[in-house]
């Protein structure tokens, strides 16, 4: 697996927790990090998928 594609699965990951803790802590900020992460995780698996 490459670095940047297991960055990816890594920043996704982050994202979901970010999500978990938005909504068990009712912390509405935490909700656009975790989209944040989530979408710079796809953007590098996206990345790595194409080298």
């Amino acid at each position: 697996m490459s670095g940047a594609k297991r960055s990816g699965y890594l920043f996704m990951a982050a994202g979901c927790a970010f999500f978990l803790a938005a909504y068990l802590g009712t912390q509405v900020a935490f909700y656009g990090i975790a989209a944040a992460f989530i979408a710079i995780g796809a953007s590098r698996m996206a990345r790595a998928g194409r080298r």
